[in-house]
């Protein structure tokens, strides 16, 4: 199954490392050393990250904003993660406006967030980037709920500061379920901003490689508690520890591209409607800081999950 498979293989380096904050996370933590606040580190304007009334991240600290991906690229690596002392609740503010709460949580902690989170240490991408995840919602998402993340108070604070990076955009144009052996997906890829960018192209990966890391298309009943999925012979890469341009493509600003997926193998699925999920992928943890910026553009890095209503006759 697709979402399994994502689940056990997406990442393929993150076991590693995470029994060794396994090992360590037997012993109880114990509470930080209050340190006296950086008079520097008041709230500021701009884009601000609060924990334990002090600043861990604001518009000094940032290159830019990839909106798109919520992924925040750092001026320092690793200037983050020697602000914080401990995991636990933490506010986004906007121009010192409070927009919204989120979570700093371990991987391996029990505790499963609910809402916006920054999950630690950063497996999944570079030290230079904090990507603010949404937890355990993509049936919020489904449902149409509003992502708190996207709100234009952000948008207009990072762009006080040139921070503000449009990245790439994602639409399901149609899903077509014919039968299990011809269903045919869709999507529009869109580069609504000011620099051309790198995308991990599906096609010039074939199926077997992209869906390695990508969860794929699968299909949700109404009741969101039942899953169809592709069934997808996967093709592991030979190594994850090196980044080559010859499996992406690159979209211009202000260009749009269209991309189509078939499945000769899906699970059998009843008539009826649907919601289709889809996530795109990218390369994010065999990228770093000295690979990003290519010749002609930037390589994207984060993931997109996509919806549509499908009806299945």
């Amino acid at each position: 199954m697709c979402n399994l498979h994502l689940i056990k293989m997406r990442r393929a380096i993150a076991p590693l490392i995470l029994l060794l904050f396994l090992a360590a996370g037997c012993e109880k933590e114990k509470d930080p050393v209050e340190e006296p606040l950086d008079p520097s580190l008041h709230l500021t304007d701009g884009f601000c990250l609060i924990k334990d009334s002090r600043v861990v991240l604001n518009h000094y600290d940032i290159d830019y904003y990839d909106y798109s991906a919520h992924l925040i690229y750092l001026k320092d690596p690793g200037a983050f993660e020697e602000k914080f002392k401990t995991m636990g609740p933490a506010t986004v503010y906007a121009d010192s406006n409070r927009i919204y709460d989120l979570s700093l949580v371990s991987h391996v902690s029990s505790y499963i967030p609910q809402g916006p989170v920054i999950w630690f240490p950063f497996i999944f991408y570079a030290d230079d980037i904090v990507h603010i995840d949404l937890g355990w919602a993509y049936e919020s998402m489904a449902e149409g709920v509003a992502d708190i993340r996207e709100d234009p108070r952000i948008v207009e604070a990072l762009k006080k500061y040139g921070q503000f990076r449009h990245g790439l955009q994602f639409e399901i144009l149609s899903v077509r379920y014919n039968s299990p052996d011809d269903v045919i997906l869709e999507l529009e890829l869109r580069n609504e901003d000011t620099v051309n960018y790198y995308y991990w192209d599906p096609e010039k990966l074939g199926m077997g490689l992209y869906h390695y890391v990508s969860l794929g298309l699968r299909l949700w009943n109404a009741d969101l508690n039942l899953t169809y999925t592709c069934q997808i012979e996967y093709s592991p890469p030979g190594f994850w520890d090196s980044m080559d341009l010859e499996g992406m493509s690159l979209l211009k600003s202000d260009s749009t591209v269209r991309l189509t997926f078939a499945y000769d193998r899906f699970d059998t699925v009843p008539p009826g409607t649907y919601l289709a999920l889809f996530e795109f992928a990218s390369p994010t943890f065999i990228v770093d800081h000295e690979n990003l910026e290519q010749p002609d553009g930037l390589i994207w890095l984060g993931e997109q999950h996509l919806f549509m209503e499908v009806v299945v006759e």
